[in-house]
């Protein structure tokens, strides 16, 4: 009895590390999803930003396993628009009227300032 109990906990281990091991990305995807992330937001910005004063960052989230865009753009309102390339889907905006007047929100909940929008994005940037 105590050797089919010990014999099946082994077969569970060795199940969950293998399968754990296999849904992490080696290296070389990594960087190939890092390389294309960043093409293709390049590529988004050319042709929806260009001749605007701003600026991107990308960054391809191993978490979530998508490419996202922030845009930061002047065009008399500041403005900050963190995209979903992949998706070609908006996640969240920000845009800076004057001290009291800001518009803000991230997967459609709101914000109240750009530290608070700072903290919202954080978790599609950074991981």
């Amino acid at each position: 009895m105590k050797r089919t109990f010990f014999l099946s906990l082994l077969i569970v281990f060795f199940t969950i590390s293998f399968v754990g091991c296999n849904n992490q990305k080696s290296t070389k995807e990594l960087y190939e999803l890092q390389e294309k992330c960043k093409k293709q937001s390049e590529e988004y910005f050319k042709k929806e930003f260009d001749g605007r004063n701003g600026y991107y960052i990308n960054h391809y989230n191993k978490k979530l396993n998508k490419c996202f865009t922030l845009v930061s753009y002047n065009d008399g309102v500041r403005n900050k628009i963190l995209l979903d390339i992949n998706e070609n889907n908006k996640v969240g905006g920000f845009s800076y009227f004057k001290e009291d007047s800001i518009m803000c929100d991230v997967t459609g909940k709101e914000c109240k300032s750009e530290k608070e929008w700072d903290e919202l994005i954080k978790p599609y940037m950074e991981e």
